[in-house]
């Protein structure tokens, strides 16, 4: 059987793992014993797959954040849209409308974010800061002050929200990068949410 290509780089099937892509992979396979293209295009470090896995769940799926999840995931996508990540806008973009619980509303808001029309997203004013901060951090970091962080909390964010949101814009500022340097390809069977970027 013919394998499907998964990046441009060599990658390991779960089949052919073995020693610590084998171990790297049981971390981080699905339910099904599937590994995300993601990891398998990071399957010639395999020592970096466990604490990059580990460090986006803390992020995203930590029931301590102080960030509603839809939030979280919506500013991961944000991040993908804007770094041109369609691997990173897909999956985020369906995490994100799952969490919203509002499939038609989702794709409205993912279709003016695309569209870099915040104002029309229909959100409240302090998603729209964190989006704005989101968007600052990942086209201009140099440019990021503390009335940056300052409007943050004047919109009603604490300190570790402020925390939150900066570390997953960063964060997937890395993923989206990643897929896009690797050129990794959606997994089977995953269909974008909403408009592609």
């Amino acid at each position: 059987m013919e394998r499907r290509q998964v990046a441009w780089v060599e990658t390991v099937d779960e089949r052919d793992a073995a020693g610590n892509v084998a171990a790297a992979y049981a971390r981080v396979a699905g339910p099904d014993g599937r590994v995300e293209n993601l990891y398998k295009a990071m399957s010639l470090t395999p020592a970096v797959i466990g604490p990059a896995d580990d460090h986006y769940r803390a992020l995203l799926h930590d029931p301590s954040s102080p960030l509603a999840p839809w939030l979280s995931e919506l500013l991961a996508t944000y991040v993908a849209i804007l770094c041109g990540s369609r691997y990173a806008r897909v999956n985020h973009g369906r995490n994100f409308a799952v969490c919203f619980g509002d499939h038609k509303q989702s794709e409205r808001i993912l279709e003016a974010l695309t569209q870099g029309k915040l104002e029309t997203a229909g959100l409240e004013a302090d998603a729209l800061e964190a989006l704005a901060f989101t968007r600052k951090l990942s086209l201009a970091p140099q440019t990021v002050c503390r009335e940056d962080v300052e409007r943050l909390r004047a919109a009603g964010f604490d300190d570790t929200a402020v925390s939150y949101i900066a570390q997953i814009a960063a964060s997937f500022a890395y993923w989206a990068r990643i897929t896009l340097a690797l050129g990794i390809v959606l997994d089977e069977g995953i269909e974008p949410t909403g408009s592609a970027s």
